[in-house]
């Protein structure tokens, strides 16, 4: 899930969903290269682990950029009244700022108050805000073009100030971080030479001094800092999803995205009165990264883009994605997610409404929709499908609507994607309280790993399955997960922040990520990379609270790293040779028939021994003597043993009557196990169906013996 910071209102969410276009033709792919299946697994048989990055915003702890100005806050109109010296903070939608293109404030208003006193505008901005401390200290260089007044305040003191050689203005800034962050305000500007293209280089760092580097797309350095550079350099998949503002983005043409020129490359989850368009960091710049880390870039359609957006898009990743990099494409994110913020799962429900969408469900309209985008991406990539991983993205907890998705994609996808967070559950928080410890919120997210496991393990057969369907390999990856511990404003939620950055939720975290990559994950892409610390709603999903944050505190990163870097395999073999496997089998089980309704008649699986992998097995009903829709309800599915179980049941409803007959039996017999295998003699078992319809008292204790010796029988065998 993407955390939102700013809680979007039911009216812009409308206005949003009214832009989106309502249809687009469908394209004709006659001829078009039918796609091989892809390699997703790292070089050493293991998943291969990605990370996704926070949104560009002015309260991030991430150091991003290079130039912090492309991580500032939209422009904040205010004002000033002349008479009384009174200053507004935000004047918000009464007196909007007028920018360029580009966004650049080109002019600022005046005007008299009710009052009958003036009024001037004035535009600010924020850098690094309420981060109590962590960004860099030091000496911070501004740069800017044009006419008229610009200062900078809160933890930001100008030290010396003038124009470049260039011609350019400049402030040297010592900066002390707090949690103010930096404040620069431009108090005047003429409006015919307007103060425009700013920069504020953060200090050296490592022997780099930064000053002066204006990046545009083919310059010989790069606008990321370094050390954010250091700290993804393990992750080779990197997810564009909260950088792109995918969740509230207004894009639908081409002319509505960021481009390379724009003088920042963040737009918060809302937009302002001033700069409406939520349109997220630029193309060109996640390219860059993908590039400078060597790194898979994960991109995700805009749910309101239309088809030119979508086709040049798609053309510059082809032309300037470095090669030997895929790209991997989904489209929008979580269109199951009503939650605030999401706002894609209310635009497909209202495009079930549209003619063309007539008698389709939400999954299936999110389906066709997502197909149509990613069948421009196969046309673009024609000849180097290699290089292009289509992403049909689901539900974890919901298989069924993971694969109505896939059924309204046509097969116009590469890999299932699934969010399989570990939290503790609902049922589990009833009994929460703010004395509740952190052991007892560590001890249910651990048992609650088994819930994630299965969810993987059922995604799995689903690839399994589509890939016999559509005759290449179909993958299994995580868009996001990690622990998902979202006080919600309860009274624990204090309690949760502390069990999410307690030291043994590291050592959860690394079961996690074996486990998933036992139950045949390909791809995990962790949530998320930085965040600001504390006891948040919406919980902390961070792995660094601060970009330079000492490693041995930052458990989590840490521990996805050592699934990065292979060393949380141990150097174990993909397939180990030894030990064996577990040996699956299951008791036979007798029930007394009953005169009405239906019992429910439970078998027994057990292992052999405990693994150290995800098993699943496939196990199913046979007629025998009984038939099934007389005597019993046929029956199948998969059986998941979490590392470390051994037992577990499975239940098949038998069918009462009132017709005197003999006892019969039915079969139930186990098939396909991952990481275990079937016993030769107890792989399958007998379900015993004991009539107790018109019998004298002898009859029916004879018949109670029966089912009791049976029962005694089949435990003795297994």
């Amino acid at each position: 899930m993407s955390i939102i910071h700013r809680r979007v209102a039911p009216s812009q969410n409308a206005a949003r969903v009214a832009k989106r276009r309502t249809s687009r033709g469908r394209l004709d792919l006659t001829g078009c290269e039918r796609l091989e299946g892809r390699s997703l697994l790292a070089g050493d048989g293991h998943m291969a682990v990605g990370m996704n990055l926070e949104n560009i915003v002015d309260w991030s702890p991430a150091w991003t950029f290079t130039d912090a100005f492309q991580a500032s806050r939209p422009w904040i109109p205010q004002a000033v009244n002349t008479v009384t010296g009174e200053t507004i903070w935000d004047t918000g939608s009464a007196r909007p700022l007028a920018l360029d293109a580009h966004g650049n404030v080109a002019s600022l208003a005046t005007w008299t108050n009710g009052a009958g006193q003036a009024m001037r505008q004035m535009a600010g901005t924020l850098m690094f805000r309420e981060l109590d401390g962590a960004y860099p200290a030091g000496v911070y260089r501004a740069e800017w073009d044009g006419t008229g007044t610009v200062t900078f305040g809160f933890d930001a003191q100008t030290i010396a100030s003038g124009r470049t050689p260039a011609g350019r203005n400049f402030a040297d800034l010592q900066v002390t971080p707090g949690s103010d962050g930096i404040l620069m305000r431009i108090e005047a500007t003429s409006p015919t030479d307007p103060v425009h293209n700013f920069n504020v280089w953060m200090p050296d760092w490592g022997g780099w001094s930064f000053v002066g580097q204006r990046w545009q797309p083919g310059a010989a350095f790069s606008p990321f800092h370094p050390l954010f550079l250091a700290r993804l350099a393990p992750f080779k998949t990197i997810r564009f999803m909260g950088m792109q503002e995918t969740n509230t983005s207004d894009i639908r043409t081409w002319d509505d995205r960021r481009d390379a020129l724009a003088i920042r490359q963040g737009s918060g989850s809302e937009g302002t009165a001033s700069e409406p368009i939520v349109n997220g960091m630029a193309l060109e710049y996640m390219v860059q990264l993908a590039n400078d880390l060597d790194a898979d870039p994960w991109f995700n359609m805009p749910h309101m883009a239309d088809d030119g957006f979508v086709r040049n898009f798609a053309i510059y990743v082809r032309d300037h994605l470095e090669p030997g990099r895929k790209a991997y494409v989904e489209w929008s994110n979580e269109i199951w997610n009503f939650g605030w913020g999401f706002e894609a799962a209310r635009w497909v429900q209202e495009q079930t409404g549209l003619p063309q969408y007539a008698g389709l469900d939400n999954w299936q309209v999110a389906g066709r929709e997502s197909r149509r985008d990613l069948d421009i991406w196969t046309e673009v990539f024609a000849g180097q499908t290699q290089r292009l991983v289509r992403v049909a993205a689901g539900w974890a907890a919901v298989e069924w609507v993971t694969n109505r998705v896939m059924e309204g994609m046509d097969g116009s996808f590469d890999a299932i994607a699934i969010a399989p967070y570990i939290t503790p559950t609902d049922d589990q928080r009833a009994g929460y309280s703010a004395a509740t410890t952190v052991d007892r919120v560590l001890a249910d997210t651990r048992a609650n790993v088994a819930t994630s496991l299965e969810w993987t393990a059922n995604h799995a057969r689903l690839a399994r399955d589509w890939s016999l369907r559509l005759g290449r390999e179909i993958g299994l990856v995580a868009y996001e997960g990690g622990p998902h511990l979202d006080g919600r404003g309860a009274a624990y939620q204090h309690v949760f922040h502390a069990a999410t950055n307690d030291p043994r939720m590291g050592d959860i975290y690394r079961d996690y990520l074996r486990g998933l990559d036992a139950a045949g994950m390909d791809l995990y892409v962790d949530f998320q990379f930085t965040g600001q610390a504390g006891a948040a709603p919406w919980g902390d999903f961070a792995k660094l609270h601060r970009m330079d944050q000492p490693l041995d505190t930052a458990f989590r990163y840490t521990a996805v790293v050592a699934a990065a870097d292979g060393s949380l395999w141990g150097g174990r073999p993909a397939v180990p040779s030894a030990p064996p496997p577990p040996v699956a089998a299951i008791a036979s089980a007798a029930i007394m028939e009953g005169s009405s309704g239906r019992r429910l008649l439970a078998f027994t699986i057990t292992l052999s021994a405990p693994a150290a992998q995800l098993v699943t097995i496939r196990w199913g009903t046979v007629n025998g003597t009984a038939t099934a829709g007389r005597d019993y309800v046929a029956a199948a599915g998969f059986i998941t043993f979490a590392p470390g179980q051994t037992q577990r049941t499975v239940g098949v409803w038998v069918l009462a009557d009132r017709v005197r007959e003999a006892h019969e039996r039915f079969r139930v017999n186990l098939a396909t196990p991952v990481n275990a295998a079937i016993s030769p003699t107890a792989g399958f078992a007998t379900g015993l169906i004991v009539n107790d319809d018109g019998l004298t008292r002898a009859q029916l204790a004879a018949a109670f013996a029966t089912l009791e010796a049976f029962n005694r029988d089949a435990k003795r065998r297994t």
